[in-house]
């Protein structure tokens, strides 16, 4: 199920109603959440429970015997092995047996399986967050949890289940215990508030980039587009995805706040990073955080000299490329990223960094920081809205070679002037966090009925306003649902 479905605006306020109820007892509560959890998880696709119940088993009895056994390091690799198996099952076995039948001279047709082959949604995200806990118990910052239907429920909680944030135990198993849980929202206008952004992000702007930019990379081997630049396109895609998964995480963090749980972020103005270091500081930041310490620093981290450096975060990025799906464009598109990681480490520490930073000043180096950063990420970006090698190679050589400087869909004059509008009220809004933070208006809007209901107002303005400039056609699932 997906937050934009019409059956969710059913499960929803049932959900609502049923946990005002159970809340008054602990394990009716537990219950509840995790049944009510399952059934979005398994909607149309019932087979998909057995599939995540194997994985919350595995990893609760791994968890508690890493706690209890001498040899707790065998158990942990154990644990995620079968994590990592399942998932590399569900990820690349289509490019396996594909590769395999090729070898032989057997001949793949359309209408077979592994051309309609599906990853169940959300796989990646609770693949992760076991991985993760079972790490935190060998390491002892987080105790085993004992009860399976606690560890299911912080595992399968659907606001986060599908696409994230990737969340660790402190931050959420935790509040589940007895003396933790919440039987009250943590703050009803703020989450309200975050659900009316992500709806308007995803609803307004990324599916109305959708719409304009899609045929263009449908054909971007075609003669329909050729000679037309691609970098406009590409710049919409980067805000496509950005308001797209964004708009998840706002709802998914809504949501949390609605039941009492206070997640963290996971974009923060992304492409106003001044390097590329700074836009992984920024961008899908439980994702970033999990690849630093569960994969990053096990490797050496920065500490080998810089040539092992540069190979810890060349597999880091490519691994964490590869984690997005089983395509060579993946895997480029993670070393891109490796390879811009380990190039501005060098020209971070180079004399003429220094130097260009007295010619220039502080102000100069930071926008030409943000250009540079918000360039290469975008270019980047082709080999991941593309999966077909050759296709992402025509994006890119129509990035650099091109006859007609804007056309089609890039050219909507309304299209620009809406995400100006939108850029352009963020920013206020940024402006205004700075001198009054969202915690502090939220407690003013309890105190002050002119404030309350400006706030209301505006939010409840936000969400009208999204389903009626909304583009009226079939809606696309979230993008990060593919992975």
């Amino acid at each position: 199920m997906s937050f934009i479905e019409p059956a969710f605006l059913y499960f929803l306020p049932i959900f609502i109603c049923g946990w005002i109820i159970a809340r008054r007892n602990y394990w009716t509560q537990i219950g509840f959440m995790l049944a009510g959890s399952l059934v979005f998880y398994a909607h149309n696709k019932w087979w998909t429970l057995s599939l995540i119940a194997s994985y919350c088993v595995v990893d609760w009895l791994v968890g508690i015997r890493i706690e209890k056994s001498a040899k707790p390091r065998l158990l942990l690799f154990a644990g995620i092995f079968f994590n990592l198996g399942v998932l590399a099952y569900w990820k690349y076995m289509p490019l396996i047996a594909k590769g395999i039948l090729s070898l032989v001279g057997i001949e793949i047709v359309s209408s077979s399986r592994l051309e309609t082959w599906t990853p169940p949604i959300g796989i990646s995200f609770y693949t992760f967050m076991g991985i993760a806990y079972m790490v935190d118990v060998y390491n002892g910052t987080v105790k085993a949890e004992r009860n399976l239907l606690r560890y299911s429920l912080f595992t399968s909680f659907f606001p986060h289940l599908v696409a994230g944030p990737i969340l660790r135990a402190q931050e959420f198993l935790v509040h589940l215990r007895p003396d933790h849980i919440p039987t009250k929202p943590l703050d009803i206008w703020e989450g309200t508030f975050l659900i009316a952004r992500g709806v308007f992000k995803k609803m307004v702007l990324a599916d109305t980039i959708a719409a304009a930019i899609d045929p263009y990379f449908i054909n971007i081997t075609s003669t329909s587009t050729q000679g037309v630049w691609s970098l406009p396109f590409i710049y919409l895609y980067s805000f496509q995805i950005y308001f797209d998964f964004s708009g998840y995480t706002d709802i998914a963090r809504g949501l949390g706040l609605w039941f009492g749980f206070r997640w963290p972020e996971n974009f923060n103005w992304p492409y106003a990073a001044t390097s590329i270091q700074d836009f992984w500081r920024r961008w899908h930041m439980t994702l970033s955080r999990f690849l630093r310490d569960y994969l990053y620093l096990p490797l050496g981290g920065s500490k080998g000299g810089r040539f092992r450096t540069a190979l810890n975060l060349m597999i880091t990025m490519m691994l964490g490329g590869l984690w997005h799906g089983a395509s060579l464009s993946f895997a480029l598109w993670g070393a891109m990223h490796g390879a811009l990681l380990v190039i501005h480490r060098l020209w971070r520490d180079s004399i003429f960094c220094s130097r260009l930073s007295v010619m220039l000043g502080p102000i100069a180096m930071t926008m030409l920081g943000v250009f540079a950063t918000f360039n290469s990420v975008s270019l980047s970006w082709c080999y991941f809205r593309l999966t077909d090698f050759s296709a992402s190679n025509a994006c890119v050589e129509k990035f650099f070679a091109f006859d007609i400087p804007i056309a089609g869909g890039s050219a909507d004059r309304s299209l620009w002037a809406l995400l100006a509008i939108y850029g352009s009220a963020a920013a206020c809004a940024k402006l205004c966090i700075r001198h009054l933070p969202v915690s502090r208006f939220s407690k003013m809007t309890e105190t002050g009925p002119f404030i309350r209901g400006l706030a209301w107002g505006a939010t409840v303005g936000l969400v009208v306003l999204a389903i009626m400039i909304a583009p009226v056609t079939d809606r696309p699932a979230f993008i990060y649902f593919q992975f």
